[in-house]
């Protein structure tokens, strides 16, 4: 993305393309919104950078606890599948892994989401187009879709 890209290819391979993976398909969306993220650019500004808290912490004293530069961590690593909890706390959901949570959200997705139908001028738009390339083939029957 950083070269300049314009399209990002393999999303859910496996094997050289030849296995597609659904759990993996969502695993590199996470990590493909993160490139992006980055890719838009990083915000550094007055907040972002927490120079006044930083000094007034002052040197060799903890300003990584603080709910600014959790807050900052929060936004720049924002992610729905990478677990960043502290062990404990990742310990006591369960220890979810990372894959496992990919493939539970494939499974989610394949048995929740509903696609939209096409608007009528666009459907009969489409039909219009096959109509006419199996008149130009030759096709007199159709499999019933």
């Amino acid at each position: 993305m950083l070269a300049g890209v314009s399209s990002i290819y393999g999303a859910g391979m496996l094997e050289m393309g030849i296995t597609m993976d659904l759990g993996q398909l969502v695993a590199d969306n996470e990590i493909v919104e993160m490139c992006k993220y980055v890719y838009g650019g990083v915000p550094v500004n007055d907040v972002t950078m927490a120079v006044e808290e930083i000094v007034a912490i002052g040197p060799g004293n903890g300003y990584l606890s603080t709910k600014s530069t959790l807050k900052g961590f929060h936004t720049l690593t924002d992610t729905k599948f990478i677990d960043r909890q502290v062990r404990e706390a990742w310990e006591a959901c369960g220890s979810p892994g990372f894959y496992q949570s990919c493939k539970d959200e494939a499974k989610r997705i394949l048995a929740e989401h509903q696609v939209p139908p096409l608007p009528d001028d666009v459907a009969a738009e489409v039909r219009s187009i096959v109509d006419r390339v199996d008149r130009e083939a030759g096709v007199t029957e159709r499999v019933p879709s």
